[in-house]
């Protein structure tokens, strides 16, 4: 049985889902890997703690993990018919054509974009393409405005892409200037990147753009290393009746996700806690402004995430090597 156990890897998940009705499998389902979990609940509970990236070797469920948020994520109000998901009440961040529309914005509500960019997807599926009419036809950075982007290893991606797709997701806007004229879209998405290290690294510059990332470990405890084959062994044969089973812990997450996201504008930072976490980044050398944001809105997450109004010292001890851990020279 230990043979199995050392075997099992949970990327051996995908061939599992052969129809594409098949769900993905459960987050709630992962074993161990509390902090990978953590990382990407707070991610999915505050949006403002940026983009995160989950390093290791091949199999030990990291895009699994972030495939599994799709069912945690919230329902939001979308533009009925918008292909960019646009929020009726915002009128200030409509698309092109919700602006010129003279038809009633009338609103639906649907789950949160959880998008995954294909392995050597093309830059017009990324970043949309013109279409005979000379119209912009959204790729994967407009049709994740509002929610999040997977990229699996992120670092076979061409640099200059990863780059942009880095600098769409912090300013939330994708412009797109050709022969056809001058289109912008709204694209406010969180990316959620894994990399493997096998396939190379990525420049330190890079990696520094991302707030939080998680350094996951193969699992070695043969105990764990057993559930895991008893688990993926229970998925292959029956998907829905293994997501069906996990369905009770995945609303409770759900519910906690959605408090959190509700909570967030309530969130405040004592000054004693506050003067606690800049000491922590004078100590490692780490006081830009955007390593500030990202230590603040992910102790600010860890708080939601918690059910309370107010970041402790916990909070920031809890979540500093998410924010830290991946600057250290």
């Amino acid at each position: 049985m230990e043979d199995s156990a050392d075997t099992i890897e949970f990327t051996d998940l995908s061939k599992f889902r052969r129809k594409s009705e098949a769900p993905p499998f459960p987050l709630v389902g992962i074993v161990g890997q509390q902090v990978m979990k953590k990382a990407v609940l707070l991610a999915a509970s505050n949006p403002s703690v940026g983009n995160i990236i989950l390093i290791g070797e091949a199999g030990t469920g990291k895009s699994t993990t972030a495939r599994g948020l799709r069912d945690i994520l919230p329902e939001i109000e979308v533009v009925n018919g918008c292909s960019y998901s646009c929020d009726p009440k915002n009128k200030s961040a409509l698309c092109q054509d919700c602006k010129s529309s003279v038809k009633d914005l009338s609103a639906y509500p649907r789950r949160m974009p959880l998008l995954e960019l294909p392995i050597g997807a093309s830059e017009s599926r990324i970043f949309g393409g013109f279409d005979s009419q000379s119209r912009l036809k959204p790729g994967y950075v407009g049709q994740a405005n509002r929610g999040y982007l997977l990229l699996t290893r992120a670092n076979l991606l061409e640099p200059d892409v990863l780059d942009r797709l880095i600098d769409i997701s912090e300013t939330g806007t994708h412009r797109n200037k050709s022969e056809h004229g001058d289109f912008s879209h709204p694209a406010k998405f969180n990316i959620i990147a894994t990399m493997n290290p096998e396939d190379g690294e990525l420049e330190p510059e890079v990696l520094e753009r991302f707030s939080m990332s998680v350094k996951v470990q193969s699992i070695k405890d043969i105990e764990e290393r057993i559930e895991i084959v008893r688990r993926v062994e229970s998925y292959r044969q029956d998907p829905a009746g293994f997501v069906s089973r996990n369905r009770r812990e995945m609303e409770a997450f759900a519910a906690r996700v959605k408090r959190a996201r509700d909570l967030m504008n309530r969130v405040d930072m004592p000054k004693k806690v506050e003067g606690t976490m800049g000491k922590v980044l004078k100590q490692v050398g780490q006081e830009s402004d955007s390593v500030k944001h990202a230590f603040r809105e992910a102790a600010f997450a860890n708080a939601a995430f918690g059910d309370r109004v107010w970041v402790t010292v916990d909070d920031v001890a809890e979540i500093a090597e998410l924010v830290l851990g991946h600057r250290q020279p």
